[in-house]
């Protein structure tokens, strides 16, 4: 059973999202004529991606507190790449990647497309770059999405959050919001952190397999009540990072 789901779920999966690419490319050329259009068109795209992909999984997606309206900056916890689809399946936004993010086949091309801002963690001053890239993004409407861990984690805490990346918000005097990100596999499956969570060095095709094979999973997004404002940076991000553990279920 476990391998007929995955021979079933597969090429599904590679015509659902050949269809997404194939979409996107379609209503590209609006960009030429209004980019705040053409970025809530990519927003309605991905935000169809994930409400198309999460079921098909399996999975149940459970989401608690208040959504952040569009423009706005959102801060989570980092567990899996398949975070940002969760997300985008919630409230449609763009998102800060690590660069060798856009390398990836097929997810690369389609992060580029939907204008994810990707970020060269090698070099200090690309900083400067990205936060340009951050305030564009919000000016043009758009909800941005911050994993603040700087990377992903093995989900059994939240580890401390980088500051950079969240100056946009304190020079502009912009509050935060943030959210919790956590999974549960079903009775019966593996624990999350075997099959949802990727802190393992294993290629990302080996555990798409493994997560394609199983039954399903519940997906928690628990947004904060109410966003978080400082003028300080490291206090921010200090605070933000007491928000979100406190909301946080670790994965065993």
């Amino acid at each position: 059973m476990p391998y007929l789901r995955l021979f079933i779920r597969f090429p599904v999966l590679i015509l659902w999202t050949a269809f997404i690419v194939m979409l996107r490319v379609a209503v590209w050329p609006v960009v030429l004529v209004n980019e705040r259009l053409d970025r809530r068109l990519r927003r309605a795209i991905v935000y169809l991606w994930g409400r198309v992909f999460f079921p098909f999984l399996g999975a149940k997606v459970v989401v608690e507190g208040p959504m952040p309206r569009h423009p706005f900056y959102l801060v989570c916890n980092h567990v899996s790449y398949i975070d940002p689809w969760l997300i985008n399946g919630i409230v449609g936004a763009t998102f800060v990647a690590k660069g060798d993010v856009s390398k990836w086949p097929v997810l690369g091309f389609l992060s580029k497309a939907l204008h994810t801002i990707f970020v060269d963690r090698s070099n200090r001053r690309d900083t400067v770059r990205v936060n340009g890239l951050i305030r564009h993004a919000m000016e043009m409407g758009d909800g941005l999405v911050v994993f603040a861990e700087g990377g992903i984690s093995r989900g059994l805490d939240v580890e401390p959050f980088k500051s950079s990346l969240i100056q946009p918000a304190v020079s502009a005097g912009i509050p935060i919001h943030y959210a919790a990100i956590s999974y549960r596999t079903h009775a019966g499956c593996p624990p999350a952190s075997e099959i949802v969570g990727w802190w393992r060095p294993e290629p990302l095709m080996y555990h798409v397999r493994r997560l394609l094979r199983h039954r399903g999973f519940t997906a928690t997004v628990r947004f904060g009540e109410e966003p978080i404002m400082e003028s300080d940076r490291k206090e921010l991000a200090r605070r933000l990072h007491e928000a979100v553990r406190s909301k946080f279920e670790p994965m065993p």
